[in-house]
């Protein structure tokens, strides 16, 4: 547990407005890569009439799945790996670390140094763990595609479930802190008034 609460305490002394300004910006450059023209999702999209791609489906079975892969065809699986398997190895850690700061400077000012709850910085990595174990899953069906490994195909459901429920957790984080922050401020204020 020392190591975690080390991490968490790392993570704290690393978050600065200016940081999560320039993670602000990763993001949203990544994002409008993601939407533009470039990205290759529409095209995936009308491939697999009209279902978005793996990594966004929360509960998919490994039979829908296959389904979708099988409608991308070769050059769909070919696009997918080469086009958005790219782009999918800097969103999670970027994500992560944008979320995670986030937590940490409305928590420092929301709950006492030493407190547990300081450690809800470390909600953003298991949502990252998660997309990263998804990545590697699909990534891994759509190279072996043919050959099935259902239960691969399963367990990649699950980690998507992990890094939505995790990215959700980690915004509800962001404003369990901010509404925190929020109360004590007002307690100083009105004791402050009370004091004069």
């Amino acid at each position: 547990m020392e190591r975690v609460r080390s991490f968490s305490r790392f993570v704290r002394q690393q978050a600065t407005v200016y940081r999560l300004l320039l993670l602000t910006m990763l993001m949203v450059g990544l994002g409008i890569l993601v939407i533009s023209p470039i990205s290759p999702s529409e095209e995936l999209m009308a491939l697999a009439n009209g279902r978005n791609v793996p990594d966004t489906q929360f509960n998919r079975s490994a039979a829908d799945l296959y389904d979708q892969l099988a409608a991308y065809g070769e050059d769909g699986r070919r696009l997918y790996l080469t086009r958005i398997s790219p782009v999918d190895l800097f969103i999670p850690l970027t994500q992560a670390l944008f979320l995670a700061t986030a937590i940490s400077l409305t928590a420092r000012r929301a709950f006492s140094p030493g407190s547990d709850w300081q450690l809800l910085n470390l909600l953003p990595f298991v949502a990252m763990l998660g997309d990263y174990l998804e990545n590697a899953s699909i990534a891994g069906l759509m190279l072996a595609y043919p050959v099935r490994w259902e239960f691969l195909a399963t367990i990649s459901a699950g980690f998507t479930a992990v890094k939505i429920i995790f990215s959700f957790l980690s915004l509800a984080c962001i404003l369990l802190c901010l509404g925190v922050m929020l109360g004590n401020q007002r307690r100083q204020n009105w004791r402050k008034r009370e004091a004069s």
